[in-house]
């Protein structure tokens, strides 16, 4: 997601609805929320120093507030393995990409490798590098990156339905980026209204999910909808100016009130912040505004309002809205590379080890 507006104005509290909803901030175990990080990253830096080899880089430059790796937590993973190694074969992975996704997805597709493909070939080769974790299948959904939450949850929902029928898969995650995070939930609330949601349909991630929406969708959202009807860059899908409003603080929190997430399911996420000098080019001024408030924010999104109700928080990746999910610091283009940080997070690292908890823990 980005709002590349965001940098032309100050930033304002969005008017009040008529009916207001009241939400607080608690510390993580007050809220209901699960705190994984330290056995996480425990998994995290065995993956990531299972990749090339970086001198002088420290797990906390990429993970923030967790520790090197206990033999107590060795344990645990030890554990974890033998659970993943089980489940992996029956397990498809569908990832779900964010605001303006179909732009770049000829090459930035979450989590993906970076190589630069046709549309189509990206959904599935970008994902090559991760067949020896033996799943059923991974692969990024391609939904229209300038849509409402709406009306792409119901694209979302038939791809799980037919992922659902697909023989051998008997279990499913989803790992949302983004805007992906309203998609996957619209998408789940409507199969659990058409009937229910599939038995193998197992796990919600949230990678920098706009769980809570974003001050600035609020602030800019008249003159997105007035502007972005006229604007079709790169490989961008057209729009109707509506896309903004599914990550708007005021509907994101409204529909959250009214649509509990579905029980049965287990709720993961993983948010991002980083110091301002490792903030993308192109998402250092909405940065350095929302930092008036909060500086815990990656350039687009508080990570405090990144939190799935009732999830277990995995991670606080040291990184912005782009580089924690996007190979964009591997683009051809010296202009696209220019607004990144310059950084080259290891993602891999952490979607392997997403994959392995979410099955190592799971059903």
């Amino acid at each position: 997601m980005t709002l590349a507006l965001a940098g032309c104005a100050p930033l304002t509290p969005a008017p009040e609805p008529a009916t207001s909803i009241m939400s607080v901030r608690l510390p993580l175990g007050l809220a209901g929320i699960g705190d994984s990080r330290q056995d996480f990253a425990t998994l995290f830096e065995r993956e990531w120093h299972a990749g090339p080899a970086r001198q002088g880089e420290r797990l906390g430059d990429w993970l923030h507030g967790v520790s090197p790796s206990t033999e107590a937590a060795n344990e645990t993973l030890a554990a974890l393995g033998a659970a993943f190694a089980a489940r992996a074969a029956g397990t498809s992975v569908l990832i779900v990409p964010g605001l303006f996704g179909d732009c770049v997805d000829s090459q930035s597709v979450p989590f993906g490798d970076g190589v630069v493909r046709t549309r189509e070939r990206s959904t599935t080769e970008a994902y090559q590098q991760y067949g020896d974790l033996g799943l059923a299948g991974i692969r990024s959904i391609s939904l229209p990156g300038r849509e409402t939450s709406i009306r792409n949850g119901l694209r979302l929902a038939e791809q799980i339905r037919l992922e659902a029928a697909r023989p051998g898969v008997a279990r499913i995650v989803l790992v949302a980026y983004s805007k992906g995070v309203p998609d996957a939930l619209h998408a789940l609330d409507q199969l659990q209204a058409e009937g229910g949601i599939p038995a193998s349909m197992m796990a919600l991630v949230s990678v920098a999910g706009v769980v809570m929406g974003t001050p600035f969708a609020d602030h800019f959202e008249p003159l997105f909808e007035t502007l972005s009807p006229l604007w079709q860059p790169l490989d961008c899908s057209p729009s109707d100016g509506r896309e903004i409003s599914s990550v708007t603080r005021r509907e994101r929190v409204a529909w959250l009130q009214a649509h509990p997430l579905p029980e049965g399911l287990r709720y993961y996420s993983i948010v991002a912040h980083a110091p301002r000098e490792e903030i993308g080019a192109g998402l250092r001024a909405v940065y350095t505004a929302m930092s008036v408030l909060d500086a815990h924010n990656d350039g687009q999104l508080f990570a405090s309002d990144a939190i799935l109700p009732g999830s277990t928080l995995l991670a606080e990746a040291r990184a912005d809205h782009w580089d924690v999910a996007l190979p964009r610091d591997r683009h051809p283009s010296f202009i696209v590379r220019a607004v990144g940080s310059g950084r080259a997070y290891p993602r891999e690292a952490l979607f392997r080890a997403t994959i392995q908890w979410v099955l190592g823990m799971g059903r």
